[in-house]
């Protein structure tokens, strides 16, 4: 299995759509951001493509960078720093804190950790399309990628794919049919419409990040694999 698992590691590359000009493409300690929830906060450190979010109540979420944006002038009259103090309970507001002031609290996020197995690779069971599959989390594929019998009991048959795209590996050129999944499910989470990839020649299904990139984050440190959502 190891001897297919890497060369599909910068999979489709040519499929990897740009950010968009309110996206950040890196994190930049000390920028004010709006999240994905559209909520205002400040990047106080970076690590692993994720940025460390402080909000105006002191607390600090990770986000991967491309679900942030910076603040514009319409974000201004909501934004509220790190250091902004809230209102007591009987209304009034702290000396510190400026008039009109919107204290931001972020939603509490849920959470999945898997480990690391002996070689290093995160192994996990999500079911596609109504069917369990076993994947391999993978960064740098670019697409979540099935076999051909991962395909078929996800109830893709043979007959549908077309391999009309060509990728470059490690081991040379490679042809791939382009499919949409209707969902992957893994555990509570699921994500509806997920692009991937059917491989003929490949022995292990990749969960890559056309899935990966629609979480609110994913965190690899000290062999264990944190996604949030």
């Amino acid at each position: 299995m190891d001897r297919l698992i890497l060369p599909f590691a910068v999979l489709i590359c040519c499929l990897v759509s740009s950010a968009s000009p309110q996206e950040l493409t890196k994190c930049v300690v000390g920028l004010q951001v709006v999240d994905k929830e559209g909520k205002t906060g400040i990047i106080v450190a970076e690590g692993n493509k994720l940025c460390q979010v402080k909000y105006a109540d002191g607390q600090i979420y990770n986000w991967i960078f491309w679900n942030l944006r910076p603040t514009t002038a319409s974000d201004k009259p909501a934004a509220a720093t790190p250091n902004a103090a809230t209102p007591d309970t009987a209304g009034r507001s702290s000396t510190n804190t400026p008039p009109n002031l919107t204290v931001l609290r972020p939603a509490s996020s849920r959470s999945l950790v898997y480990r690391a197995d002996r070689r290093g690779h995160f192994s996990l069971t999500a079911t596609v399309n109504g069917a369990p599959l076993r994947f391999i989390v993978d960064t740098g594929a670019s697409l979540v990628a099935l076999t051909l019998e991962d395909a078929r009991a996800a109830g893709i048959g043979r007959s549908e794919l077309v391999f009309n795209q060509l990728t470059h590996t490690a081991n040379g050129a490679v042809r791939f049919a382009p499919v949409m999944l209707r969902e992957i499910r893994i555990e509570q989470l699921s994500v509806e419409n997920v692009p991937a990839a059917v491989i003929e020649s490949l022995d292990q299904s990749l969960l890559g990040m056309s899935f990966l990139k629609r979480l609110k984050s994913f965190e690899m440190r000290e062999g264990a694999l944190t996604i949030s959502w």
